[in-house]
């Protein structure tokens, strides 16, 4: 289609990547939903089980996420048990998170729930499809970050 054809709204980067964002939380929330993790949460346990610990701070910066509201973010989870910052050193230094072994234990847990929502994405929209969506968001927050 197009540009031209477009409503003005359509016509919106910002727009059209928060419509997404939306669906594709909603799908991979309903695949997470019988372990009653948000895509969110499933998020953060992957990128703490990949770096092995991490400052709020680098986290954040993962996620592309505010600290301040990655902080609340993270309060659920620790009362779950799922997150740690206890082993922190705090005498001047940034607390410094860890998968705890109920976070990991989610984490495995969630991984084929988290591979059916992979699936279910490509087979709706195409894999190549899929792929590009993803290589275009990822190029777009390198290119912000070089």
């Amino acid at each position: 289609m197009a540009t031209a054809a477009l409503r003005p709204s359509d016509q919106c980067y910002c727009l059209a990547s928060r419509r997404s964002a939306r669906y594709l939380t909603r799908l991979y929330e309903r695949h997470l939903a019988p372990l009653q993790m948000t895509s969110s949460q499933f998020s953060v346990l992957s990128i703490l089980h990949h770096e092995g610990r991490a400052t709020v701070a680098v986290l954040a910066a993962a996620l592309e996420m505010e600290r301040t509201t990655l902080v609340r973010a993270l309060k659920p989870m620790k009362l779950a048990g799922w997150v740690n910052d206890a082993a922190a050193v705090k005498a001047g230094r940034a607390a410094v998170l860890t998968l705890t072994a109920a976070g990991r234990r989610k984490l495995e847990r969630g991984i084929p729930l988290w591979q059916a929502a992979q699936q279910e994405f490509e087979d709706e929209v195409g894999r190549d499809a899929a792929d590009r969506m993803r290589t275009l968001a990822l190029a777009a927050l390198t290119r912000r970050m070089d």
